[in-house]
């Protein structure tokens, strides 16, 4: 994609010879790759976005499933990294070229969504608008594991439940994921899980293979003849739960969604000791014959 033009040069943002995309400044008169200068080199981080506002580039990456924001020179010189409030999913950042400040929206699981404004020069953020919720943030806590699948491959999760909550292994717990299509599950406020929080509950939200967390590997890591990775990244998330006394398979309840209800309802079939309540919401289930109804036959790319 077409980010911004540098005279008469355009900055590109593209995964050509870069799984995890960089960003490159392309001359329309030579386009040819060999020709293409590199701005910022593709990193293990994937490029999710890059803007640019006041003569500045942001580049935003995602690093284990958080964001990381930097802003450089428009020829990829580091100015600084973003201080962001917490380990969580800012968005934003772009404007004109005249501008001494940009916006940005950040969130997280404890964290409503909140308007900042950033100044380009200094560096430092404000509080423009914040989202008022009858909520205490400050009671509760967002932390983030890595736990190991079946195959030792190193998975990251997400937790969150009160300060000083007592892990006896008696703690209702909702475990939910998706894995597929290259979508990454981020950090983000959702008022449903207030009453899981406020009633001593656990939430967890683990970045299973299949998503894009990881840029296009960890996603093809669980696609076609690979699924089953993300079925046993999952059930590991559930022991990991188990076993750090956070639940127990008597307290443990999954949900999933369209490719995450297939999700779980293969886990509850493989594993069903290890939960007690599950919830495959609108699940791809029926796996010889899916691709025959509504816009199952554009899904076949992912599932074979």
């Amino acid at each position: 994609e077409v980010i911004d033009n540098l005279g008469d040069k355009f900055l590109v943002r593209t995964n050509s010879g870069a799984p995890n995309y960089r960003l490159v400044l392309v001359d329309p008169r030579n386009p040819s790759q060999e020709n293409w200068k590199e701005i910022l080199p593709e990193r293990p981080e994937v490029l999710t976005a890059a803007l640019t506002a006041g003569g500045y580039v942001f580049g935003v990456y995602l690093q284990d499933a958080h964001t990381r924001i930097y802003q450089y020179l428009p020829d990829g010189s580091l100015v600084r990294e973003v201080e962001l409030p917490a380990i969580g999913t800012a968005s934003g950042f772009g404007g004109w070229r005249d501008d001494k400040v940009v916006f940005y929206t950040f969130q997280s699981f404890n964290y409503p969504p909140t308007i900042y404004k950033f100044d380009l020069a200094s560096g430092q953020s404000e509080i423009f608008a914040r989202q008022e919720v009858k909520f205490r943030p400050e009671d509760f806590e967002v932390k983030q594991v890595f736990y190991q699948s079946k195959d030792g491959t190193r998975v990251p999760m997400f937790i969150v439940h009160k300060k000083g909550l007592m892990l006896d292994g008696k703690n209702p717990a909702f475990l939910t994921g998706y894995g597929g299509f290259n979508i990454s599950l981020l950090p983000s406020f959702n008022p449903s899980i207030v009453p899981i929080l406020e009633n001593d509950g656990v939430f967890a939200q683990p970045n299973l293979r299949g998503g894009g967390e990881y840029g296009e590997n960890w996603h093809r890591a669980g696609m076609l003849e690979n699924k089953q990775n993300v079925f046993d990244d999952f059930i590991a998330a559930a022991e990991y739960l188990i076993k750090e006394k956070y639940t127990s398979p008597k307290y443990l309840a999954i949900s999933g969604a369209s490719n995450g209800g297939l999700l779980v309802g293969a886990v509850m079939t493989q594993r069903p000791e290890l939960f007690r309540v599950a919830f495959p919401a609108v699940g791809v289930l029926d796996m010889l014959r899916y691709h025959k109804f509504t816009v199952g036959w554009g899904w076949v790319v992912e599932y074979g």
